[in-house]
Protein backbone atom coordinates (compact mmCIF):
# COMPACT_ATOMS: atom_id res chain seq x y z
CA UNK A 1 0.00 0.00 0.00
CA UNK A 2 3.22 2.26 1.05
CA UNK A 3 4.26 2.12 -2.39
CA UNK A 4 1.14 2.29 -4.46
CA UNK A 5 0.37 5.51 -2.53
CA UNK A 6 4.06 6.82 -3.35
CA UNK A 7 3.60 5.53 -6.86
CA UNK A 8 0.34 8.10 -7.46
CA UNK A 9 2.33 10.92 -5.83
CA UNK A 10 4.75 10.46 -8.54
CA UNK A 11 2.25 10.63 -10.95
CA UNK A 12 0.92 13.29 -9.84
CA UNK A 13 4.00 15.20 -9.65
CA UNK A 14 4.61 14.00 -13.43
CA UNK A 15 0.93 15.44 -14.21
CA UNK A 16 1.47 18.93 -12.39
CA UNK A 17 5.06 19.39 -13.88
CA UNK A 18 3.85 18.46 -17.70
CA UNK A 19 0.54 20.84 -16.89
CA UNK A 20 3.32 23.66 -16.39
CA UNK A 21 5.39 22.99 -18.97
CA UNK A 22 2.20 23.27 -21.44
CA UNK A 23 0.26 26.47 -20.06
CA UNK A 24 -0.17 29.85 -21.44
CA UNK A 25 1.63 31.67 -18.99
CA UNK A 26 -0.33 35.14 -18.51
CA UNK A 27 2.66 37.86 -18.99
CA UNK A 28 2.66 40.05 -15.52
CA UNK A 29 4.81 42.02 -14.03
CA UNK A 30 6.97 40.51 -11.53
CA UNK A 31 6.71 42.69 -8.30
CA UNK A 32 9.43 44.24 -6.81
CA UNK A 33 7.83 42.25 -3.12
CA UNK A 34 5.64 39.46 -2.45
CA UNK A 35 3.75 37.90 0.86
CA UNK A 36 1.52 35.17 1.42
CA UNK A 37 0.89 32.08 3.61
CA UNK A 38 1.58 28.72 2.56
CA UNK A 39 0.43 25.45 3.50
CA UNK A 40 2.39 21.74 2.77
CA UNK A 41 1.74 18.19 3.41
CA UNK A 42 4.65 15.52 2.45
CA UNK A 43 5.07 12.05 2.41
CA UNK A 44 7.67 9.61 2.02
CA UNK A 45 9.00 6.17 3.01
CA UNK A 46 8.00 4.27 6.81
CA UNK A 47 4.90 5.64 7.05
CA UNK A 48 6.29 9.57 7.58
CA UNK A 49 4.36 12.47 6.67
CA UNK A 50 5.11 16.16 7.41
CA UNK A 51 3.31 19.25 7.55
CA UNK A 52 3.49 22.86 7.85
CA UNK A 53 2.36 26.18 7.88
CA UNK A 54 4.36 29.23 6.66
CA UNK A 55 4.16 32.85 6.84
CA UNK A 56 6.69 34.38 4.60
CA UNK A 57 7.88 37.82 2.35
CA UNK A 58 10.53 38.05 -0.26
CA UNK A 59 11.78 41.02 -1.80
CA UNK A 60 13.16 41.31 -5.91
CA UNK A 61 16.74 42.12 -6.33
CA UNK A 62 18.24 43.85 -9.13
CA UNK A 63 16.64 45.76 -12.26
CA UNK A 64 14.63 42.38 -13.21
CA UNK A 65 13.78 41.06 -9.43
CA UNK A 66 14.01 37.62 -10.59
CA UNK A 67 16.48 36.54 -7.76
CA UNK A 68 14.52 37.24 -4.82
CA UNK A 69 15.85 36.79 -1.29
CA UNK A 70 13.27 36.63 1.64
CA UNK A 71 12.42 35.66 5.56
CA UNK A 72 9.60 33.78 6.84
CA UNK A 73 7.90 31.83 10.12
CA UNK A 74 6.93 28.09 9.61
CA UNK A 75 5.09 25.41 12.27
CA UNK A 76 5.72 22.03 11.01
CA UNK A 77 5.59 18.87 12.16
CA UNK A 78 6.59 15.33 11.26
CA UNK A 79 4.82 12.28 12.13
CA UNK A 80 6.24 8.46 11.49
CA UNK A 81 6.15 4.87 13.12
CA UNK A 82 9.00 2.42 13.52
CA UNK A 83 11.88 4.80 12.82
CA UNK A 84 15.31 4.72 13.39
CA UNK A 85 17.17 8.08 15.09
CA UNK A 86 21.01 8.11 15.37
CA UNK A 87 23.53 9.87 17.19
CA UNK A 88 23.18 13.34 16.68
CA UNK A 89 26.20 15.31 17.67
CA UNK A 90 28.64 16.13 15.09
CA UNK A 91 31.96 14.70 16.97
CA UNK A 92 30.22 11.42 17.36
CA UNK A 93 29.04 10.73 13.69
CA UNK A 94 32.31 10.90 11.86
CA UNK A 95 33.04 7.24 13.35
CA UNK A 96 30.60 4.30 13.09
CA UNK A 97 32.06 2.66 16.37
CA UNK A 98 30.40 6.15 18.39
CA UNK A 99 26.91 5.91 16.50
CA UNK A 100 24.11 4.31 18.30
CA UNK A 101 20.33 3.89 17.45
CA UNK A 102 17.21 5.19 19.38
CA UNK A 103 14.68 2.88 17.90
CA UNK A 104 10.85 5.41 18.31
CA UNK A 105 8.14 3.01 17.72
CA UNK A 106 5.94 6.29 17.41
CA UNK A 107 7.49 9.25 16.53
CA UNK A 108 5.71 13.03 16.32
CA UNK A 109 8.14 16.40 16.71
CA UNK A 110 7.08 19.77 15.98
CA UNK A 111 8.89 22.99 15.81
CA UNK A 112 8.36 26.88 15.07
CA UNK A 113 11.21 28.15 13.45
CA UNK A 114 12.46 31.70 11.83
CA UNK A 115 13.23 30.48 7.86
CA UNK A 116 15.47 32.25 5.15
CA UNK A 117 14.00 31.95 1.58
CA UNK A 118 16.09 32.19 -1.66
CA UNK A 119 13.84 32.13 -5.25
CA UNK A 120 14.37 32.86 -8.72
CA UNK A 121 11.54 33.53 -10.94
CA UNK A 122 12.48 32.99 -14.15
CA UNK A 123 9.26 33.72 -15.40
CA UNK A 124 5.95 35.78 -14.30
CA UNK A 125 4.28 32.41 -13.63
CA UNK A 126 6.87 30.20 -12.66
CA UNK A 127 9.46 30.60 -9.74
CA UNK A 128 11.89 27.74 -8.52
CA UNK A 129 13.06 28.28 -4.95
CA UNK A 130 14.43 26.76 -1.82
CA UNK A 131 14.31 27.48 1.86
CA UNK A 132 15.11 26.53 5.18
CA UNK A 133 15.24 27.09 9.13
CA UNK A 134 17.48 28.71 10.57
CA UNK A 135 16.28 29.54 14.45
CA UNK A 136 13.15 27.89 16.74
CA UNK A 137 11.92 26.12 19.35
CA UNK A 138 11.05 22.27 19.20
CA UNK A 139 8.50 20.47 21.12
CA UNK A 140 6.03 17.28 21.36
CA UNK A 141 5.21 14.46 23.24
CA UNK A 142 7.54 12.31 25.42
CA UNK A 143 7.76 8.98 23.82
CA UNK A 144 9.14 5.64 24.93
CA UNK A 145 12.39 4.42 23.05
CA UNK A 146 14.54 1.33 22.86
CA UNK A 147 18.40 2.45 22.74
CA UNK A 148 20.83 -0.12 20.81
CA UNK A 149 24.33 0.20 21.50
CA UNK A 150 26.93 -2.47 20.76
CA UNK A 151 28.45 -0.57 24.23
CA UNK A 152 25.63 -1.14 26.09
CA UNK A 153 26.85 -4.24 28.45
CA UNK A 154 24.07 -3.02 30.91
CA UNK A 155 24.98 -0.16 32.27
CA UNK A 156 22.65 1.79 30.53
CA UNK A 157 18.72 0.80 30.29
CA UNK A 158 17.34 -0.76 26.65
CA UNK A 159 13.88 0.71 27.21
CA UNK A 160 13.52 4.71 27.97
CA UNK A 161 12.17 8.06 26.85
CA UNK A 162 12.72 10.53 25.12
CA UNK A 163 11.32 13.78 23.91
CA UNK A 164 11.56 16.34 21.06
CA UNK A 165 14.76 18.31 21.21
CA UNK A 166 13.59 22.18 22.63
CA UNK A 167 16.06 24.25 20.68
CA UNK A 168 16.69 24.66 17.04
CA UNK A 169 19.71 25.60 15.32
CA UNK A 170 20.75 25.94 11.79
CA UNK A 171 24.81 25.28 12.16
CA UNK A 172 25.00 23.12 8.87
CA UNK A 173 25.23 19.00 8.54
CA UNK A 174 25.78 17.29 11.61
CA UNK A 175 26.30 20.04 13.58
CA UNK A 176 22.68 21.14 13.31
CA UNK A 177 20.52 20.84 16.47
CA UNK A 178 16.81 19.61 16.68
CA UNK A 179 13.77 20.12 14.44
CA UNK A 180 15.11 22.04 11.29
CA UNK A 181 13.08 21.88 7.38
CA UNK A 182 14.29 22.47 4.09
CA UNK A 183 12.15 22.56 0.52
CA UNK A 184 13.65 22.75 -2.99
CA UNK A 185 10.76 23.39 -5.33
CA UNK A 186 9.10 24.56 -8.25
CA UNK A 187 6.21 27.00 -8.21
CA UNK A 188 3.13 28.11 -10.71
CA UNK A 189 0.94 30.64 -10.67
CA UNK A 190 -2.73 29.34 -10.95
CA UNK A 191 -4.12 32.62 -10.04
CA UNK A 192 -3.29 35.97 -9.53
CA UNK A 193 -2.89 35.07 -5.66
CA UNK A 194 -2.49 31.38 -5.79
CA UNK A 195 0.37 29.59 -6.13
CA UNK A 196 0.93 25.69 -6.21
CA UNK A 197 4.45 24.42 -5.29
CA UNK A 198 5.99 21.19 -5.23
CA UNK A 199 9.56 19.26 -4.84
CA UNK A 200 11.66 17.76 -1.91
CA UNK A 201 10.78 17.82 1.77
CA UNK A 202 14.11 17.45 3.78
CA UNK A 203 13.46 17.21 7.49
CA UNK A 204 15.70 16.74 10.47
CA UNK A 205 14.08 15.81 13.22
CA UNK A 206 15.92 14.54 16.77
CA UNK A 207 14.85 13.31 20.49
CA UNK A 208 16.85 14.01 23.64
CA UNK A 209 16.37 10.65 25.80
CA UNK A 210 15.63 11.15 29.13
CA UNK A 211 19.59 10.43 30.77
CA UNK A 212 22.61 10.33 29.02
CA UNK A 213 23.74 7.12 26.86
CA UNK A 214 26.92 6.05 25.66
CA UNK A 215 29.98 8.33 24.56
CA UNK A 216 27.82 10.89 26.87
CA UNK A 217 25.50 11.38 24.05
CA UNK A 218 21.87 12.24 24.54
CA UNK A 219 20.50 13.43 20.99
CA UNK A 220 19.26 11.46 18.67
CA UNK A 221 18.92 12.47 14.22
CA UNK A 222 16.81 11.28 11.84
CA UNK A 223 17.13 13.24 8.35
CA UNK A 224 14.03 12.15 6.35
CA UNK A 225 13.17 13.15 2.64
CA UNK A 226 10.17 13.65 1.46
CA UNK A 227 7.69 14.48 -1.34
CA UNK A 228 5.45 17.61 -0.67
CA UNK A 229 2.66 19.62 -2.26
CA UNK A 230 1.77 22.97 -0.83
CA UNK A 231 -0.86 26.07 -1.71
CA UNK A 232 0.92 29.82 -1.29
CA UNK A 233 -1.94 32.33 -0.77
CA UNK A 234 -1.61 36.04 -0.78
CA UNK A 235 -5.06 37.86 1.16
CA UNK A 236 -3.23 40.95 0.36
Amino acid sequence: MGNLRLLKFYLFIATFFLAITCAKAQQTSIPEKDQYFDFAFGVGENSLTSYSLSWNQNYGLFASKKLRLGYGVRFSGLNGKEINYITAPANLTGDDATIDTLYMGKANTMALNAMINIQYQFHPKVKLGFNIDALGLGFGGEQSANFISSENTGQFPENLNAKPTSFNLLLVGDNDIGQLKSEFYLAYAVTEKAWLRAGFDMTFSEYTSNQVLTNENDRFRNKATLFFLAVSYNPF
